[in-house]
This record gives C-alpha cells, structure tokens and sequence, in this order.
C-alpha cells in the first residue's frame, strides 16, 4: 500500500442519515487506552492491563455560510446524538472509521486577515469501529 495525503479525507455526520461535512481542513481520530499497575513481589518490571478506553475526534472546518453552514454548531448546542464515518481517502470505500458520537466543542475563530473557522470536538457514545481490509 502507497503513503496517502490527507487531501482526499471526508466526515459524514448526521443524526439520522449522516451527509458529508464540506469545508474541512483538519480531521483526526485518537484511541487511547488507560492502565491499571498490576506489578506484584518478584517482578523485575512494571506491568500493566488495560482497563477503559476512550476516542477523540476533532474536525476544523472552514465558515460555510451557505444554508446548512452552522449546523455543527446547532448539534452541539442541542446536543444531538450523530452517526458519524471518517474516511481517510473519500474513494477508497472500504477503509473507514464509524460510530456515534456528541460534539461537545465549537465555536469561530475571526482573525482580522484570516478565514473564519470553525473547531468541534466529539466524544464517544459507543465504541467506534474501524473498517480495514
């Protein structure tokens, strides 16, 4: 498999059927997994077990005042449930990341010689899954 950018990634979110999410620039996903010390006498190292893990998702997303354009930003002020798929490469059907989630972040940042943008953050309400041949 060839190194890919990440020109070609797309989020679709929705609360019942997800739509695509235009204007991104920065998409990424983070698993993390925390640990419990289970070390006892005799060991000659720390050892660990996993115990309860956790994602993150973050979108930066240029301004879109088109109709639909603030509709992030009206799921997190209702807190709205979303379904949501991550596509490394949009083509590329079969390698993806899904899951519910709550977008618990947002807001505009208006630099006087910037473009207007726009950060969310979700949190998981289910176990996300990743889809990969």
């Amino acid at each position: 498999m060839a190194t890919a950018a990440s020109t070609q990634a797309q989020i679709y979110l929705g609360s019942t059927n997800a739509s695509p999410i235009t204007e991104t620039f920065d998409l990424s996903i983070e698993v993390t997994t925390d640990t419990a010390e289970d070390s006892a006498h005799g060991d000659t190292w720390r050892t660990f077990i996993p115990t309860l893990s956790t994602f993150n998702l973050n979108i930066g997303k240029h301004f879109d005042d088109a109709a639909g354009g603030g509709q992030l930003q009206s799921w997190v002020n209702a807190r709205t449930s979303l379904k949501f798929y991550l596509y490394p490469i949009r083509t590329t059907t079969t390698i993806y990341w899904y899951g519910t989630v709550y977008l618990t972040g947002g807001g505009m940042a208006m630099g006087l010689e910037d473009v207007i943008d726009s950060q969310f953050q979700a949190v998981p309400i289910s176990q996300p899954t990743y889809v990969h041949p």
